[in-house]
């Protein structure tokens, strides 16, 4: 059976807190009460998969990012809680929907800034957000906060 982990701890384990300087969105209403398991083996190498049953979660892989560039695991995340929040599959409204929500955000525009770096040095073509440059408009487009 596998460990819930309640969000606070979730993000400080998983190194979501990124430098001490830096706020951070959280999750608010519905988004609340979605069960958060670390689970490597379910994200399919990914930071997280958000699913009906839950947000899953794994550390390796956030680390793996933060390390290529610092606080970029951030959007990954809000970008999972976007899919649960607007309760859709389409990769676009999600990243759309987490950069409405760091637009307004304490520091929300530096974590948009940092995935950005993160995309334009390690993103690929994929057919559900197009090529990274697509992706990255897509994002400044949606968050309008000019990063």
């Amino acid at each position: 059976m596998l460990k819930r982990i309640y969000l606070p701890v979730c993000f400080y384990a998983l190194g979501f807190m990124g430098s001490a300087a830096y706020a951070q969105w959280s999750p608010i209403g519905s988004l609340l009460d979605v069960p958060v398991t670390q689970n490597c083996s379910i994200t399919g190498g990914n930071i997280a998969l958000a699913r009906t049953d839950g947000m899953f979660l794994c550390s390796r892989r956030s680390e793996l990012v933060n390390t290529q560039v610092p606080d970029a695991s951030h959007f990954y995340m809000v970008h999972e809680y976007g899919l649960l929040a607007v309760h859709t599959s389409s990769h676009r409204l999600a990243d759309c929907w987490a950069a409405h929500q760091l637009k307004t955000a304490h520091n929300g525009p530096y974590y948009v800034k940092q995935w950005i770096a993160h995309w334009k040095n390690y993103g690929m073509f994929m057919a559900n957000f197009g090529t990274p440059e697509q992706r990255i408009s897509n994002v400044r487009a949606c968050c309008g906060c000019g990063v």
